[in-house]
């Protein structure tokens, strides 16, 4: 199931779907979004987050509160929307997109080059290989640390972009990791969220 709590979600035309646990939302979140949007003409954007990730369990701050955030991103950015979803793996999203908007949308994931190794090299089970789930949609690559390699059976349907530099190592463990240490962080997190990242990871905080 798909909670939209910003934009209102189109029903036709390209759509990049953006997950994240956004843990905060950094800086190289919107660089990976607004360069995706402008390269492969994008009419919208889907930040979402998961209810729970398979790779990682978050004590605090609340979905609620990430929510909060992405959804500030998203009422300040043309064609974007922040959204929450009970799946956890990306194909799982997608396919709740699906259920959601139907089929006149072509459905694109924006992923940084770490998260897509991460969707390629997955253990999934008895589920669907990772080449079966890219017939639902194309994955879109920011070069994040470096550009990915796409393999010769994905070609079309992984397609690499660049991002700006001075974003493209920004991590949310980063933002986490500077604000415990009391370093300088307000550069890795846009401005119009700095209060309430501050207010959440505050040593103490609840």
């Amino acid at each position: 199931m798909i909670r939209t709590v910003a934009g209102q979600l189109l029903r036709r035309g390209r759509v990049g779907l953006l997950p994240g646990t956004y843990n905060p939302p950094t800086m190289a979140h919107l660089a990976l979004g607004e360069a995706a949007q402008r390269c492969f003409d994008l009419d919208q954007v889907v930040q979402i987050i998961p209810r729970s990730a398979p790779h990682k369990q978050i004590a605090r701050p609340t979905m609620e509160h990430r929510l909060e955030w992405i959804a500030e991103l998203a009422r300040l950015r043309k064609g974007w929307a922040a959204s929450a979803c009970e799946a956890g793996l990306v194909v799982d999203m997608v396919d709740a997109l699906r259920r959601e908007i139907g089929d006149a949308c072509e459905l694109f994931v924006i992923a940084g080059r770490d998260a897509a190794e991460r969707y390629a090299e997955w253990d999934y089970g008895d589920r669907e290989a990772f080449s079966e789930q890219l017939e639902r949609f194309t994955l879109l690559v920011g070069s994040r640390g470096g550009a990915y390699r796409v393999a010769p059976e994905h070609a079309g349907r992984i397609l690499p972009f660049d991002i700006a530099l001075a974003h493209a190592e920004t991590s949310s463990s980063m933002v986490r990791s500077a604000i415990a240490r009391g370093e300088d962080w307000d550069h890795l997190v846009p401005a119009e969220i700095h209060e309430g990242v501050a207010a959440a990871y505050a040593r103490g905080a609840a």
